[in-house]
């Protein structure tokens, strides 16, 4: 996922790729590796490297260990579909579809057996006072949800699995 992010007036360009056990974080050419986990309230503890900083988020503030800073999200691009793109996958592969970050399940949008197309809303998961979407990989059919509303997740968990269509013939 990249988004464009204000803080303290300052816009910086991030991108978030989730690895296994944490993240890759990129914010304007810096690569960090990044672990986190919900550390109770409203809180997320942020592991970067050696050094941990609890977060927490309250409307337009995000405050840490260094002080409380304004924060806006100015624009973001999902690209969370663009694994099934990069390692074309045949008809019939089912791909687990994963939370990129920990948070709680706010809505399930499909069930088992559900057909979806790609880019479409499978979960969405409150993180930070965010709310996420988590997109289907690309058109198929739902074979499994893992997760159910009201839930906390942790990142890398498997919300729901997808059995892959084929490419159509047009």
């Amino acid at each position: 996922m990249r988004f464009r992010l204000d803080v303290d007036g300052e816009q910086r360009e991030i991108e978030v790729e989730p690895m296994t056990g944490g993240f890759v974080i990129r914010i304007e050419g810096a690569t960090y590796r990044a672990r986190t986990r919900l550390a109770g309230g409203d809180s997320v503890d942020v592991r970067i490297g050696a050094k941990t900083l609890r977060l927490q988020l309250q409307g337009n503030e995000a405050i840490l260990d260094d002080g409380v800073h304004r924060v806006r999200l100015v624009e973001v691009s999902e690209e969370g579909a663009e694994v099934v793109e990069r390692h074309p996958a045949r008809a019939g592969t089912v791909v687990d579809v994963r939370s990129s970050m920990p948070g709680r399940v706010v809505r399930v949008a499909v069930t088992a057996g559900s057909p979806v197309r790609r880019g479409e809303t499978l979960v969405v998961l409150e993180a930070m006072k965010m709310q996420n979407e988590i997109p289907a990989p690309g058109d198929g059919v739902v074979r499994h949800v893992a997760v159910a509303e009201g839930e906390t997740v942790t990142a890398d968990r498997v919300v729901a699995s997808v059995e892959l269509r084929g490419p159509s013939a047009s």
